[in-house]
């Protein structure tokens, strides 16, 4: 009996252990658009947060595609006009955690800050639940498509 209370206090911790491990890297997150826990907890989060550059209603910043004179581009939408969807959420999730810069090329100035100090990391998968839950059904398959052919 004592072997096996040890046994099974050794894969507690090793449970436990790999379910941090997990969190700390964002990669146990889903960002679930059928959720509404999740959506409504994003959405307060991204009216706090994000809504300031990317619009209320994620329309973005005027001329979002044009580069601005000191290098970078305003704050895409990232309702359907957008480019959002076109990305895995893995991606998404660490631009913005990590900010844009993490994940553009050095030669680009990404003006993405990052938020991974800000937020947790269950609320960075919310505020995407939240984003892709705006988006068509056409819109959204095309999405999990680009989630299924992501590494």
């Amino acid at each position: 009996m004592r072997g096996f209370a040890i046994g099974f206090g050794a894969v507690l911790v090793v449970g436990v252990l790999a379910l941090v491990i997990l969190r700390a890297n964002g990669s146990s997150g889903v960002a679930n658009p059928n959720d509404q826990a999740q959506v409504r907890a994003g959405q307060g989060v991204y009216a706090a947060r994000c809504a300031a550059c990317h619009g209320r209603n994620l329309a973005g910043q005027p001329n979002w595609k044009v580069e601005l004179p000191t290098g970078g581009r305003p704050a895409p939408p990232h309702d359907a006009s957008g480019h959002t969807w076109h990305h895995a959420d893995t991606l998404l999730f660490d631009i913005v955690k990590r900010g844009g810069q993490a994940s553009s090329p050095t030669e680009y100035k990404n003006l993405m800050p990052a938020f991974g100090g800000a937020l947790r990391d269950e609320e960075i998968w919310a505020v995407l639940a939240f984003i892709k839950s705006t988006w068509p059904p056409d819109i959204r398959a095309a999405q999990d498509e680009v989630n299924r052919q992501a590494p």
